[in-house]
């Protein structure tokens, strides 16, 4: 894999796990609040976040039939299937070096070595 292609991949790890990290700190901290208050907090919050969920999903169903956004979905989406194909060769590439050096490696068994005479 070219260093271009890790450093992509390694952000994108480091960021999701970041954020995940940051999501469980603010959920342990919510639980740890006064009970009653806080999961009264947290009931609203999961509320408030189902809904703007929806409202996302809903402006994304009208921005579909917006020809220009179609047309941006559809470069972005041709972008990322080259990304990852471009990925996916280099990884295949390596994994094909490295059979091969372990076949060259490893030796002869007595039924491909020629016979001496």
């Amino acid at each position: 894999m070219t260093d271009d292609a890790k450093s992509a991949w390694n952000t994108t790890g480091e960021q999701l796990t970041a954020l995940g990290a940051k999501l469980g700190a603010h959920f342990e901290n919510q639980r740890g609040t006064d009970g009653e208050q806080a999961r009264a907090q947290t009931d609203e919050a999961i509320k408030r976040l189902g809904n703007a969920i929806q409202d996302a999903f809903d402006a994304v169903g009208a921005a579909a039939k917006d020809e220009t956004v179609r047309q941006d979905v559809k470069q972005v989406g041709r972008s990322l299937v080259t990304a990852l194909d471009v990925t996916f060769q280099e990884i295949s590439e390596e994994v094909r070096k490295a059979f091969d050096r372990k076949s060259a490696d490893s030796p002869e068994t007595d039924e491909k070595k020629p016979k001496a005479e």
